[in-house]
């Protein structure tokens, strides 16, 4: 059984969530840029009541932003650092991340940063707690948010059973030639090329597939 197979059997999804600066711009995660290029999401350590411990790595035009007071989390740890990098050991503070750390059915995974153009954060966990998530984040930053699915949720048979037989075939055409992947194999173009059909056809497909499965998620 593969990863993803397992994935599959267990219920569990994948999801994107992009926010823009404009969007978050009364959360703390956002207001750190001030003093970081970027922050990394590594790898959650614990969870608490005030968010998550975690490691985290961040970039900087100067050293001395490891000294100044954050809003966005309490630096607990230097583990290693260069002239313009360091990998830390971090408390978040900010209500975006207390949505995950009280959700044990839901992670971050790998991509997940706070740049100067905004959040991406990357998801897997349930369908429930999905749900829950998007809930959660109606209520801090309304639907200022675009969501992007992975290829493990865009098989699950859950949400193949939605679709029409012509865009279930362009979407397992998407799947089977890694558009869906992490990062893209091929274009909307390639896809047409393959299956003899225009590009336009291809986008409508995708886009009304990727809109019923999505959908899906939301809470009634």
């Amino acid at each position: 059984m593969t990863l993803a197979d397992s994935s599959q059997s267990f219920g569990l999804r994948y999801m994107q969530l992009d926010i823009s600066r404009e969007t978050a711009h009364d959360l703390p995660g956002v207001s750190f840029t001030n003093s970081f290029k970027v922050c990394e999401f590594v790898s959650q350590i614990s969870s608490n009541e005030t968010g998550m411990v975690c490691f985290l790595k961040v970039s900087f035009d100067d050293p001395k932003a490891l000294d100044e007071s954050n809003p966005a989390f309490e630096l607990l740890e230097v583990l290693s650092q260069t002239n313009n990098a360091a990998l830390i050991k971090a408390q978040t503070l900010g209500p975006l991340p207390r949505i995950f750390s009280t959700n044990e059915e839901v992670w971050w995974i790998s991509p997940t940063y706070v740049s100067r153009n905004g959040m991406k954060i990357t998801l897997k966990g349930t369908s429930k707690g999905m749900r829950s998530v998007r809930e959660e984040l109606y209520k801090l930053v309304g639907d200022g948010y675009k969501v992007k699915l992975g290829s493990e949720s865009i098989q699950n048979p859950e949400f193949i059973d939605l679709l029409p037989e012509k865009q279930r075939a362009v979407l397992n055409k998407a799947v089977e030639m890694g558009y869906y992947s992490r990062p893209r194999k091929c274009t909307q173009r390639d896809i047409a090329r393959e299956m003899n059909v225009k590009q336009a056809t291809i986008s409508e497909h995708l886009q009304s597939a990727e809109s019923k499965i999505i959908n899906s998620l939301t809470i009634p």
